[in-house]
């Protein structure tokens, strides 16, 4: 086991003006700053909250511990894919730190190396122009690739990844800023690789914790309709337990239920080893196997959390 240091390539970005919720809204375009680029190469950045490097890390940290553990087996077909990328830099609101964002870190791992291809899907065409960018100025464009993909279209996405991935093990990381991801797309993903581990960013302590209890008793909501996508059916909005926790406003059993919900349509395709790493109050990201060496992974790099030095073993 070595220590590999973990270098976000962070900076001062000065133009960022650490704005207050009503300004970001005004400032930010779909997630992108519209006031500052990025000092390293001048390029669109996506504002983010003070808890982005520990979600990062783990990521990173993961990424390191799968892909030393499989880089002999596969015959060297290990694949990352990533729904919602993101441009690549972006800067802490709090702080107005610059840094990499998960597709630059996981370039820049170490362990990347042992990767035939990466795959980095979004939306938003300037985040994917930009992203491509810093990929080719990186060399790594034989390897690595942004393309636009809408997640609501989940054939789109399951045709891209076909043509990506043809063997081999992949590792799914789904990172959207809300549960808005419907569960159809994480199922096409999950038929098309067959092989795969899923991390899924669930915005459990921010968008669900806002809207969950609406969503449950109102059956015309907006809310209802967007969770009814993500989880799969609309069996949780029926239950007469879960209406009953809506109605007393027993809220911390709410988001409870709603994660053993998301558990429950994961296990419908096959998966059955789970973990789980909370980031701070407002993220949690869920680890799905259908292989328990997967959680064997997941395990030992939970071992590991983000320390004072800066370095993370693998």
């Amino acid at each position: 086991m070595h220590r590999q240091k973990f270098d976000l390539h962070q900076q001062l970005n000065q133009a960022c003006k650490k704005c207050m919720p009503m300004e970001r809204e005004q400032n930010t375009d779909d997630g992108l700053c519209s006031l500052a680029t990025s000092m390293a190469d001048g390029g669109p950045v996506r504002c983010v909250g003070s808890w982005s490097d520990q979600k990062i890390y783990f990521l990173t940290q993961y990424l390191g511990i799968f892909a030393n553990g499989m880089k002999d087996k596969w015959d060297g077909n290990l694949h990352y894919i990533e729904l919602c990328s993101g441009p690549g830099r972006c800067v802490d609101r709090d702080r107005g730190i610059e840094m990499d964002g998960t597709a630059l870190a996981v370039l820049g791992h170490a362990t990347f190396e042992h990767l035939y291809s990466a795959t980095f899907l979004d939306y938003n065409p300037a985040v994917v122009s930009a992203l491509n960018d810093r990929i080719m100025k990186r060399n790594l464009s034989s390897r690595a690739q942004a393309i636009e993909a809408n997640y609501n279209k989940p054939s789109d996405i399951a045709e891209i990844i076909s043509r990506r991935v043809q063997k081999g093990l992949a590792l799914v990381f789904i990172d959207p800023t809300d549960c808005s991801v419907p569960f159809a797309t994480v199922a096409a993903m999950a038929h098309i690789l067959q092989k795969a581990d899923f991390i899924i960013n669930i915005a459990l302590g921010t968008d669900a914790t806002r809207n969950i209890k609406p969503a449950i008793l109102n059956a015309n909501s907006k809310a209802r309709e967007k969770y009814v996508r993500f989880l799969g059916d609309d069996t949780f909005f029926t239950d007469h337990e879960i209406i009953l926790l809506a109605q007393t406003d027993q809220n911390e059993r709410l988001r409870t239920k709603f994660r053993a919900r998301y558990r429950l349509s994961m296990e419908t395709l096959g998966y059955k080893h789970f973990g789980l790493e909370r980031v701070k109050h407002y993220y949690e990201l869920l680890f799905a196997s259908r292989h328990e060496q997967g959680l064997a992974f997941w395990k030992r790099a939970q071992k590991y959390k983000l320390n004072n030095q800066g370095t993370f073993d693998l």
